[in-house]
Protein backbone atom coordinates (compact mmCIF):
# COMPACT_ATOMS: atom_id res chain seq x y z
CA UNK A 1 0.00 0.00 0.00
CA UNK A 2 1.14 3.54 -0.74
CA UNK A 3 1.46 6.42 1.73
CA UNK A 4 1.72 10.16 1.36
CA UNK A 5 3.82 12.16 3.83
CA UNK A 6 2.29 15.46 4.90
CA UNK A 7 3.68 17.95 7.42
CA UNK A 8 1.76 18.79 10.56
CA UNK A 9 -0.68 20.37 11.19
CA UNK A 10 -1.92 19.57 7.69
CA UNK A 11 -1.92 15.81 8.35
CA UNK A 12 -4.06 16.35 11.47
CA UNK A 13 -6.42 18.61 9.50
CA UNK A 14 -6.95 15.71 7.10
CA UNK A 15 -7.21 12.98 9.74
CA UNK A 16 -9.38 14.87 12.25
CA UNK A 17 -10.60 17.99 10.50
CA UNK A 18 -12.28 19.07 7.27
CA UNK A 19 -9.23 19.20 4.95
CA UNK A 20 -9.87 17.02 1.88
CA UNK A 21 -7.45 18.66 -0.56
CA UNK A 22 -3.68 18.12 -0.52
CA UNK A 23 -1.61 20.61 -2.53
CA UNK A 24 1.14 19.13 -4.70
CA UNK A 25 3.31 20.46 -7.55
CA UNK A 26 2.35 17.59 -9.89
CA UNK A 27 -0.75 15.61 -10.77
CA UNK A 28 -1.42 12.20 -9.26
CA UNK A 29 -0.13 9.42 -11.50
CA UNK A 30 -3.23 7.98 -13.19
CA UNK A 31 -2.57 4.48 -11.83
CA UNK A 32 -3.03 5.77 -8.25
CA UNK A 33 -6.32 7.60 -8.74
CA UNK A 34 -9.11 5.83 -6.90
CA UNK A 35 -6.75 3.85 -4.66
CA UNK A 36 -6.59 3.69 -0.89
CA UNK A 37 -3.56 5.38 0.63
CA UNK A 38 -2.18 6.01 4.09
CA UNK A 39 -1.72 9.54 5.39
CA UNK A 40 1.68 9.86 7.07
CA UNK A 41 2.48 12.76 9.40
CA UNK A 42 6.06 13.73 8.70
CA UNK A 43 8.74 14.81 11.15
CA UNK A 44 8.53 18.51 10.25
CA UNK A 45 5.91 21.06 11.18
CA UNK A 46 4.71 23.88 8.96
CA UNK A 47 4.87 26.81 11.38
CA UNK A 48 2.87 29.05 9.02
CA UNK A 49 0.07 26.60 8.36
CA UNK A 50 -2.99 27.42 10.44
CA UNK A 51 -4.00 29.58 13.38
CA UNK A 52 -2.76 27.92 16.58
CA UNK A 53 -6.20 27.90 18.23
CA UNK A 54 -7.58 25.87 15.33
CA UNK A 55 -4.68 23.41 15.34
CA UNK A 56 -4.83 22.64 19.07
CA UNK A 57 -8.14 20.86 18.72
CA UNK A 58 -6.58 18.02 16.68
CA UNK A 59 -4.10 15.38 17.91
CA UNK A 60 -0.57 16.08 16.67
CA UNK A 61 1.49 13.00 15.83
CA UNK A 62 4.82 13.01 14.03
CA UNK A 63 6.52 10.25 12.00
CA UNK A 64 3.33 8.19 12.13
CA UNK A 65 0.53 6.91 9.93
CA UNK A 66 -2.48 8.97 11.09
CA UNK A 67 -5.24 8.06 8.64
CA UNK A 68 -6.43 6.02 5.69
CA UNK A 69 -8.04 7.76 2.70
CA UNK A 70 -9.05 7.26 -0.90
CA UNK A 71 -7.06 9.25 -3.44
CA UNK A 72 -10.11 10.12 -5.49
CA UNK A 73 -8.60 12.33 -8.17
CA UNK A 74 -6.89 15.63 -8.82
CA UNK A 75 -7.26 18.88 -10.68
CA UNK A 76 -5.26 22.04 -11.22
CA UNK A 77 -6.15 25.03 -9.08
CA UNK A 78 -8.63 27.38 -10.68
CA UNK A 79 -9.50 29.43 -7.62
CA UNK A 80 -11.38 26.51 -6.13
CA UNK A 81 -11.11 24.47 -2.94
CA UNK A 82 -10.49 27.36 -0.59
CA UNK A 83 -9.39 27.53 2.18
CA UNK A 84 -7.44 24.28 1.75
CA UNK A 85 -6.43 24.54 -1.91
CA UNK A 86 -3.49 26.78 -2.72
CA UNK A 87 -3.11 28.75 -5.97
CA UNK A 88 -0.84 27.32 -8.64
CA UNK A 89 -0.84 23.75 -7.32
CA UNK A 90 -2.48 20.46 -8.15
CA UNK A 91 -5.27 19.63 -5.74
CA UNK A 92 -5.21 15.96 -4.77
CA UNK A 93 -8.75 15.02 -3.71
CA UNK A 94 -9.13 12.83 -0.62
CA UNK A 95 -12.33 10.98 0.32
CA UNK A 96 -13.37 8.30 2.82
CA UNK A 97 -10.85 9.57 5.39
CA UNK A 98 -10.60 7.41 8.50
CA UNK A 99 -8.36 8.57 11.35
CA UNK A 100 -6.37 5.97 13.25
CA UNK A 101 -6.95 6.21 17.02
CA UNK A 102 -3.42 5.04 17.89
CA UNK A 103 -1.08 5.94 15.01
CA UNK A 104 1.62 3.28 14.58
CA UNK A 105 5.09 4.70 15.15
CA UNK A 106 7.66 5.20 13.92
CA UNK A 107 7.19 5.31 10.19
CA UNK A 108 9.76 7.11 8.12
CA UNK A 109 8.25 9.06 5.24
CA UNK A 110 9.47 9.95 1.78
CA UNK A 111 8.69 12.45 -0.93
CA UNK A 112 5.77 11.60 -3.19
CA UNK A 113 3.79 8.40 -2.87
CA UNK A 114 5.83 5.65 -1.22
CA UNK A 115 5.30 2.03 -0.25
CA UNK A 116 4.92 1.29 3.47
CA UNK A 117 6.75 -1.60 5.10
CA UNK A 118 4.87 -4.82 5.86
CA UNK A 119 5.07 -4.29 9.64
CA UNK A 120 3.60 -0.78 9.47
CA UNK A 121 0.85 -1.97 7.13
CA UNK A 122 0.04 -4.84 9.51
CA UNK A 123 -0.22 -2.39 12.44
CA UNK A 124 -2.62 -0.19 10.45
CA UNK A 125 -4.73 -3.18 9.44
CA UNK A 126 -4.97 -4.34 13.09
CA UNK A 127 -6.27 -0.92 14.11
CA UNK A 128 -8.81 -0.81 11.32
CA UNK A 129 -10.05 -4.27 12.27
CA UNK A 130 -10.35 -3.28 15.95
CA UNK A 131 -12.35 -0.20 14.91
CA UNK A 132 -14.72 -2.34 12.82
CA UNK A 133 -15.28 -4.74 15.71
CA UNK A 134 -15.87 -1.89 18.17
CA UNK A 135 -18.47 -0.14 16.00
Amino acid sequence: MRALTIRQPWAAAIAHGPKRIENRPKAIPAKHQGTTILIHAGAAEDENALPRDMVRQWPQHFRAIVAVATLAGCHQDQGCCRPWGFPGTWHWELTDVQALPNPPRPARGQLGLWTVSDDVLAAVQRQLELERVAS
